[in-house]
């Protein structure tokens, strides 16, 4: 578990899937998101389990971040190997900002070069979604290019892609 100024950031169990539904389930939330909002209870129930396997493998870790006792969004550490993760985050449409994003990701980064011993992140954003890339430039991403990506669907969309070493 981390702890910020505002947030608790608890590592995701299954019992936060009707709070992620209400995240991930919102299209204004998902607009820059690689795939699309997901309604249904059941792929929320799956795609959580999905990702405790991932984090027993060692693979991820998935927080869920809680204000009070609120979940407001989730953040994670993906693709976790040599040193190098990605890391990825969303907030709640109705706490949009308020600098949450900023402080969790903040928080997940200072774990990442400390207690995990990581030596770079990752992170890639739809290069429209300014409010993402100012979180990232806030923590200390630097953009190291701007492409078109591939997403779910098969659109290709333009992507930036940050770097942060320790």
């Amino acid at each position: 578990m981390l702890t910020t100024a505002r947030l608790t950031l608890k590592p995701q169990v299954q019992t936060d899937a009707p709070a992620l539904l209400r995240i991930l389930g919102d299209a204004e939330a998902m607009r820059f998101w690689n795939r699309p909002p997901i309604t249904d209870m059941a792929v929320i129930e799956g795609l959580v389990e999905e990702q405790q396997a991932a984090m027993a493998a060692g693979l991820c870790r998935y927080w869920t971040l809680w204000e009070g006792g609120d979940a407001v969004g989730s953040i994670d550490l993906s693709l976790i190997e040599n040193q190098s993760a990605e890391l990825g985050f969303l907030v709640r449409r109705d706490r949009w900002g308020l600098g949450l994003a900023s402080e969790a990701c903040a928080a997940v980064v200072a774990h990442a070069f400390g207690a995990l011993g990581l030596d770079r992140l990752a992170a890639g954003t739809n290069a429209g979604n300014a409010a993402a890339r100012r979180v990232l430039e806030k923590t200390g991403f630097r953009l190291m290019e701007e492409r078109p990506a591939r997403l779910a669907g098969g659109a290709l969309e333009p992507c930036a892609f940050y770097l942060r070493s320790r």
